[in-house]
């Protein structure tokens, strides 16, 4: 809480993007040796910018690239219980530099059409140029994505709810339940229950009431500007625009670090 009260004095003094600046290149240092030594013995391996890569994710080429593996097999893993994804048009929506999608193809088949979609150019301008075999398009922060009603067999969004308003959360179920397919799977991961240590005390009373919270330190979409879902709200808004839960997988803390919540529809 310290920490969301620190960030709100420093968005008014508006020295908050050097700060991630200084950040940034805090982390540039700390991995310095081991990101020099992974690109040695990878050559091989396209990487995106230093600073996509940390507005992205974090800033470690090792944690990017080879962990990006089991990332995808644990999300193949998810959706296989209730959909087997052969012959599947497949959409990573909010790709960013495409850290999960670039190794789906060897997880879930080359008999699939992958799609990634970002709000970011930059991102998606490296992702066509350095990720083959995947369709990369553009889109806003706000809807409509650039495809056809009934695309899509499966559409998943690691951390993207938790950068939207509540505006944008109601506009996006609505476009995503319309690109999908009948009976196709919406994937989704949210900050729940244990990020509540993140929220002031009149936060957290309106998240126990059901309602979204908003830290709007930057635009919305950036990661500093960030969402926190209680599961009564994910199941409201769910219903509200015809999607069928599932499974929901409430998160932990694992090493200290808290994990987002797993949702899973269906149209």
């Amino acid at each position: 809480m310290k920490k969301i009260v620190l960030k709100r004095f420093l968005t008014k003094l508006n020295i908050l993007p050097l700060i991630e600046y200084i950040n940034f290149y805090r982390q540039k240092f700390k991995n310095r040796k081991e990101n020099k030594q992974f690109s040695i013995e990878n050559p091989d391996v396209k990487l995106p910018p230093d600073f996509y890569m940390y507005e992205t994710f974090q800033l470690n080429y090792t944690k990017f690239y080879t962990e990006g593996v089991p990332t995808a097999q644990w999300l193949y893993d998810h959706v296989s219980e209730f959909k087997e994804l052969k012959n599947s048009f497949i959409l990573d929506w909010g790709c960013g530099t495409g850290r999960i999608l670039r190794h789906l193809p060897n997880i879930a088949g080359n008999s699939n059409s992958y799609f990634g979609s970002d709000y970011n150019p930059k991102y998606v301008k490296w992702c066509q140029d350095y990720l083959t075999g995947i369709d990369f398009k553009l889109n806003q922060v706000t809807p409509p994505l650039s495809y056809k009603s009934n695309t899509f067999d499966l559409i998943y969004g690691i951390s993207i709810f938790t950068h939207l308003s509540l505006e944008q959360h109601h506009s996006w179920f609505k476009e995503l339940y319309n690109v999908l397919k009948p009976n196709g799977i919406l994937f989704l991961t949210t900050h729940g229950n244990v990020h509540q240590f993140k929220l002031t005390d009149k936060e957290q009373k309106e998240y126990e009431q059901g309602n979204l919270v908003v830290h709007d330190f930057k635009k919305e979409g950036n990661r500093l500007y960030a969402a926190y879902q209680p599961e009564s709200f994910m199941k409201n808004i769910a219903k509200q625009y015809h999607f069928n839960l599932l499974k929901h997988i409430p998160g932990n803390l694992k090493n200290g670090k808290a994990q987002q919540d797993v949702w899973i529809f269906k149209k």
